[in-house]
């Protein structure tokens, strides 16, 4: 005797199954000998080669009996998945839908991990995500420092400057009372930060201007007159004060109200006027802008070290300069108060130099500030314009575009813009 079987599939693997020219909808008709252990195809939708008639009709009839009790696709639309083994389909991660019915795609700023008719969950709050169709929270973005979003954000448009923050004018937001060196802007190689300073910052703190308004005087037993013209607000937390008429630094800790000086004497023994105006360089140091004297004095705050860089052979006349600025470029440039040029000083090579600006007018200048477009501008004393110096770097560190770019706004906090 010769035994055989026969069955009739479809929703098998889709490649084979269209490799036998079956379509989604189609079955597939196969025929299995026992005696030599071999498969036949039959055809397809059981249009067998068999030319019993008997035969051919018994196999429609049992395809009748199929239909019947076969869902009528297996071949899930888009979006859709049908786990092994079940007889429906339902959405995949990322969409969301009925299960058995059409799949939407999440929206951007929403995701869903869950197959099935799980619905599509926002973003949190403060962060935002572009991505159609996502399957995790991971694709939903941090806003940028300083901003804030609502949940089911799907821009970084929609992150905007949060309260107390204000805008650099180039798509980011700072807080002007705070500033992290760890975030320090990226000077060139010899203006960058020193190690002990990457991790200092300054926080605000929220009461600052609760309850009533006090002064108090620490008392620092020192009768000189006109002793210091400037402070300098160091990455430790003291505060450094420039020698005017008394041949020391002042040094004063908030946190202790402890006040000490550095003794200058045997370098500036008759001092008067020497310098009017501090500035914190890129490395940490503190240089002092050169009113009467004939140097730029320059203190460590690590080592309480103080040092002169002679300009005599530069400039010598009294009244020099009242006020600098530190710029991008990691140069310091000096107020020209009673000459008639603008003093350029490079703390990485202690180079000095001047650029004329005008016929010298006696108490032209006092202080400076750095714009926003890179170029320092003086406030006029006794000079009837206001100055606007161009540093006219020919491969400038920065270029500004839209306001200060972020990189650079530290150059806009109390650490830097010194005058």
């Amino acid at each position: 005797k010769r035994y055989e079987t026969w069955m009739c599939v479809r929703g098998w693997d889709a490649h084979v199954q269209r490799s036998c020219g079956a379509g989604p909808q189609d079955y597939s008709c196969w025929r299995f000998e026992e005696a030599n252990t071999e498969w036949e195809f039959l055809g397809i939708n059981m249009y067998s080669f068999s030319s019993d008639e008997t035969l051919r009709a018994r196999e429609r009839a049992q395809i009748r009996v199929l239909e019947s009790v076969l869902p009528t696709s297996l071949v899930c639309p888009g979006g859709s998945v049908s786990p092994l083994g079940s007889t429906g389909c339902r959405c995949k991660a990322g969409f969301t839908g009925p299960d058995g019915g059409a799949c939407t795609a999440c929206s951007a700023g929403t995701y869903t991990g869950d197959e099935g008719s799980a619905t599509c969950v926002n973003c949190p709050a403060d962060t935002y995500s572009l991505t159609v169709g996502a399957s995790a929270v991971s694709t939903c973005l941090d806003c940028p420092a300083g901003t804030v979003s609502n949940d089911g954000s799907s821009s970084v448009d929609n992150c905007t400057c949060a309260a107390g923050f204000v805008s650099d004018g180039g798509g980011g937001c700072f807080d002007p009372t705070f500033f992290d060196l760890a975030a320090a802007p990226d000077f060139p190689s010899s203006h960058t930060f020193p190690g002990p300073y990457a991790t200092r910052a300054l926080v605000a703190n929220a009461d600052y201007d609760a309850g009533s308004m006090s002064f108090v005087g620490v008392d620092i037993s020192n009768t000189a007159t006109r002793k210091y013209s400037c402070a300098v607000l160091t990455p430790s937390g003291t505060i450094v004060m420039g020698p005017a008429s008394t041949p020391s630094v002042g040094l004063f800790d908030p946190a202790t109200n402890i006040f000490s000086t550095v003794d200058l004497s045997a370098i500036m023994p008759n001092a008067n006027w020497e310098y009017q105006g501090g500035v914190l360089g890129a490395n940490g140091k503190v240089y002092f802008v050169p009113h009467m004297a004939n140097n730029v004095g320059v203190f460590d705050p690590a080592t309480s070290a103080f040092s002169i860089v002679d300009i005599s052979g530069t400039i010598s006349t009294n009244n020099k300069y009242n006020g600098g600025v530190l710029a991008s470029n990691g140069k310091i440039y000096f107020t020209p108060h009673g000459v008639g040029s603008v003093g350029v000083f490079d703390p990485a090579t202690n180079a000095f130099s001047v650029m004329d600006i005008a016929p010298p007018v006696n108490g032209a200048y006092w202080g400076a500030a750095l714009a926003p477009n890179g170029k320092i501008v003086f406030a006029p004393l006794d000079a009837t314009n206001v100055g606007i110096f161009d540093t006219g770097n020919s491969s400038p560190a920065y270029t500004v575009t839209g306001g200060v770019p972020q990189e650079w706004r530290g150059l806009l906090s109390p650490y830097f813009n010194k005058y």
